[in-house]
């Protein structure tokens, strides 16, 4: 027979023959089951990070289990475990898997009964060598200047081998800024996050790349880059504002005085401390006025147009300047003109006809009887009567006068007004009239109690001011006969004079 049909009948007969034990009975067929491994292992051993784990083995007979563990093929035993003796009293126990010279990959773990089917559990085994490295800063901005509250950022580090577990590491994180490079060396004995501090004062004023490179289980890996701000606490740039291009220094309350207002940006986004200067300065060069500032809010000066105590006429230009606590000072200017010129009152009167103002009625009652004429009683004159109403009011006159130019122009200057007057010719019963702003929810109204002239006062006509509109109620059984109305305009105007 040849060597080979020989072994193959080995095999065989090997296969057939059942085991016995020393008292020569035979050794019954365990059936085992394997638990699932309780963690999984990471290289390098004796790191403290993952280096062992427990299965649990149990069988239905007393039996002697051989632990072993497989490659990555599931054949090649890379490691014999100590055997486990299960007895009638304890047929389950606890198998401690170390991961010292174990290799990385998917292995398992063989339990082989001295009679029986072997089983296996699966066992998982990181290399311990980084695979994926994090890196975050918080904040993303810092700035150079010693008062900053951001003076510096925190760089977190994490890394993970293949299983996605974190592993331990020792490496360092880089900023760099242009021909700056700033270092910090960081570690990660057991695995978590480790942080490093990147200060502002190690770089300079750019926008860095930051970068963490770390080495674990003798493999080096460098993260992706992520950006970093550094700043320097400067004024970005300045503005100065005029309440006024020209100036009339003659305290009449028309532009007296000019108000310069100055405002800033930082570079922070927010508030910083900064100093500067207001300077006026006159057509030669030389500097009239001045103010310094400290202060970290907005500020402003006011100018009466006077050097020393004198007027001197002229167009002058207001320059500002700020600065921050670092960089360089940022600059505005603007231009103001003192000129001659004082406020003195106008007035504008004139009388016109009732029919001119009040043009338009609406009878308010219920029977059609209210009415009003013109020339009743005199040509141009206007004579309304009322007999019933509906909510108190028998019937409206209404009518629009048109505000003068030279009235207009002048309400810029402020303090423009209007009285009216009427001359009422005839009286019975309860009537009231008045005057307001076209579109105004203001007016002037009185009412009238007799005969001659009637008036409500003054209205104040604002900037703007182009129309009046003029009224005039009747109560149930009442009449009135207006013939004139006088209308005055008090404004001022401005005198070079």
């Amino acid at each position: 027979m040849g060597s080979a049909a020989l072994g193959m009948s080995l095999i065989l007969v090997s296969a057939a023959v059942p085991a016995f034990g020393e008292d020569g009975d035979p050794v019954p067929s365990a059936t085992l089951e394997f638990g699932a491994a309780s963690a999984v292992l990471t290289l390098p051993a004796d790191d403290g990070v993952r280096d062992a784990a427990t299965l649990t083995v149990t069988s239905d007979v007393a039996t002697t289990v051989t632990l072993d563990v497989l490659g990555v093929d599931d054949t090649t035993v890379v490691k014999a475990l100590t055997p486990v003796e299960l007895t009638a009293d304890a047929l389950s126990a606890t198998v401690t898997v170390d991961v010292a010279g174990l290799p990385a990959g998917l292995l398992s773990v063989r339990a082989t009964p001295a009679a029986g089917d072997a089983v296996s559990s699966a066992l998982t085994v990181g290399s311990g060598r980084p695979s994926t490295v994090s890196l975050s800063v918080s904040p993303k901005t810092i700035y150079t200047w010693s008062g900053s509250s951001a003076r510096s950022t925190v760089a977190t580090v994490s890394a993970v081998d293949e299983t996605e577990l974190a592993i331990p590491f020792t490496g360092s994180v880089t900023a760099v800024v242009g021909s700056v490079k700033h270092v910090v060396s960081l570690a990660s004995p057991a695995g978590a996050a480790a942080k490093a501090t990147i200060s502002a004062s190690k770089l300079t004023a750019g926008s860095a790349v930051v970068t963490a490179s770390v080495t674990a289980n003798g493999v080096k890996k460098t993260s992706d880059a992520v950006s970093l701000t550094v700043r320097k606490t400067t004024v970005s740039s300045a503005k100065i504002t005029r309440s006024a291009t020209a100036i009339y220094p003659t305290k009449d309350g028309y532009k007296d005085s000019a108000k310069f207002s100055v405002s800033w940006k930082a570079s922070t986004g927010g508030t910083i401390p900064t100093t500067g200067t207001i300077k006026i300065v006159n057509s030669k060069g030389k500097t009239v006025k001045s103010w310094s500032k400290t202060s970290s809010k907005a500020w402003a000066a006011t100018w009466n147009g006077k050097i020393g105590s004198s007027v001197v006429y002229g167009t002058y230009t207001v320059k500002a300047a700020v600065k921050g606590p670092e960089g360089s000072t940022q600059t505005s200017s603007t231009t103001v003109t003192v000129k001659k010129g004082k406020l003195v009152d106008r007035t504008l009167k004139s009388t016109v006809k009732a029919n001119t103002v009040l043009t338009h009625f609406v009878d308010l009652g219920d029977w059609d009887y209210n009415v009003c004429y013109e020339n009743y009683y005199e040509l141009g004159d206007i004579f309304c009567d009322g007999n019933d109403s509906i909510d108190g009011i028998s019937v409206l006159s209404t009518g629009t006068r048109n505000v003068p130019a030279a009235v207009k122009d002048a309400q810029k200057y402020g303090g423009a007004k209007v009285r009216m007057t009427a001359k009422v010719t005839s009286l019975y019963g309860e009537a009231a009239w008045g005057y307001a702003r076209k579109g105004a929810e203001t007016s002037k109204t009185t009412v009238i109690r007799s005969e001659g002239n009637s008036t409500p006062g003054w209205l104040s006509l604002p900037h703007g001011t182009s129309k009046l509109e003029v009224f005039l109620g009747l109560a149930e059984y009442t009449f009135v006969g207006i013939d004139t109305f006088t209308i005055e305009y008090r404004y001022k105007v401005l005198s070079t004079k």
